[in-house]
């Protein structure tokens, strides 16, 4: 405990000390509940929605590289036959992996041809085989060189729109006098059930909304678009079903998609797994069957359980929603998020706005001796980059 003189500013109560936002304060509370996404996106910076209509730009970091279009490669060729030059520019140096040659561009003579010098490097020229993909590690410019052409990433528009979402609590005053069993207040426990009702409505529109602006009645009524919508409308090879049975191999074809393209550049290969209990019985039989089983006489149990997936690619958290869970359909979901593409933009003033009326007599709902209140929230979904996220249905089994 220490004084302090001057002016008091924020700086001086501890951070814990703070009011957190709702979402913050939900999954504080229940940190295994109904809404770990909705939880997780409170610690994440939020955007400001101006408008019912919230459209957003999305940007995907592309690392370049082309696709050789040539059946017989050899080591004495200066000119590569490519797929599409788009994206390259003179100057520019690819490296095979598999021969592990670097070329250097010296010219971009067609949209499907490139003059380059073999052998940029200490490893000598070879043939080369068909369909290669030759990747782009850099520049190397001469001294005294011209200004280069410019180069960018295209945005694309994605229009969607903010969701109203309203729940209510209520109860009759004689009720809010009762006490429940050992003095347990029946406000309390309401306004709980309205909070966790709440949250779990977020979460589902979070992941499942589809974009929508409904103006035939007196007053418009707005969906924002979820992560399922988003990615299947913009990275649609990002989502797919899994086989009857699915392998190791075939679970890395499923999620290598989402790793193609990085958001936040400070970590690339990390993404986190919502699934269903099917789903996760068979991400954790898929490892237990890739695993050795070591057992020790002084082990009291036995068995294999899996929290992570890790592959070449990266790492793959995963997490058992409970959400996915409730309807059947849904236990052999997979959707895999990269969380720096995801953020939610709310309205000013309605990040969860509460409300309340009754029970002192002030702000009485028409006079009905009652007491009560609202939770209401409303924001848009931004997922800006959908290449870097990934959804798998149909996780039904692993092949034995």
């Amino acid at each position: 405990m220490s004084l302090f003189s001057g002016v008091f500013n924020t700086t001086i109560n501890p951070a814990e000390l703070n009011t957190r936002s709702f979402a913050g304060v939900m999954l504080r509370l229940f940190p295994n509940g109904t809404f770990p996404l909705w939880g997780l996106l409170s610690q994440q910076p939020k955007s400001v929605a101006k408008a019912s209509t919230h459209a957003y730009f999305s940007k995907t970091m592309t690392f370049g590289s082309v696709k050789i279009n040539d059946a017989s490669g050899q080591a004495a060729d200066v000119t590569l036959t490519v797929d599409s030059t788009v994206g390259i520019l003179a100057s520019m140096v690819l490296y095979n992996p598999v021969t592990r040659e670097n070329v250097r561009v010296t010219a971009v003579n067609s949209a499907t041809e490139l003059a380059v010098t073999r052998a940029f490097g200490r490893v000598v020229a070879a043939d080369y085989a068909d369909d290669g993909i030759w990747l782009v590690i850099g520049s190397a410019f001469a001294e005294g060189s011209a200004r280069p052409e410019a180069r960018g990433m295209t945005s694309v528009y994605v229009p969607n729109y903010t969701q109203i979402f309203r729940n209510a609590w209520a109860l009759t005053d004689t009720a809010r006098a009762s006490l429940a069993e050992q003095g347990f207040s029946n406000i309390q426990e309401t306004r709980k059930d309205c909070s966790l009702l709440h949250s779990t409505e977020c979460e589902s529109a979070i992941f499942f909304g589809q974009p929508k602006m409904d103006t035939s009645g007196a007053q418009p009524i707005h969906a924002t678009q979820g992560i399922y919508d988003a990615t299947d409308q913009y990275a649609p090879a990002n989502t797919n079903a899994a086989a009857a049975t699915t392998t190791y191999n075939q679970l890395v074809a499923l999620v290598e998609p989402a790793y193609l393209y990085s958001t936040d550049m400070g970590n690339t290969k990390e993404r986190i797994a919502f699934v269903g209990a099917t789903a996760n019985k068979v991400l954790n039989d898929i490892g237990r069957m890739s695993a050795q089983i070591t057992m020790q006489t002084d082990e009291t149990s036995f068995g294999m359980m899996f929290t992570k997936f890790k592959f070449y690619k990266g790492i793959i958290n995963i997490v058992e929603h409970s959400l996915f869970n409730a309807w059947a359909s849904l236990s052999g979901l997979a959707v895999i998020i990269d969380l720096a593409a995801l953020r939610l933009a709310f309205m000013a003033g309605r990040d969860t706005k509460a409300e309340d009326y009754g029970g002192d007599g002030r702000n009485n709902a028409n006079g009905v001796d009652a007491v009560g209140g609202s939770l209401t929230s409303e924001f848009a979904v931004e997922l800006i980059n959908p290449f870097s996220c990934a959804v798998i249905t149909d996780l039904t089994a692993a092949a034995g």
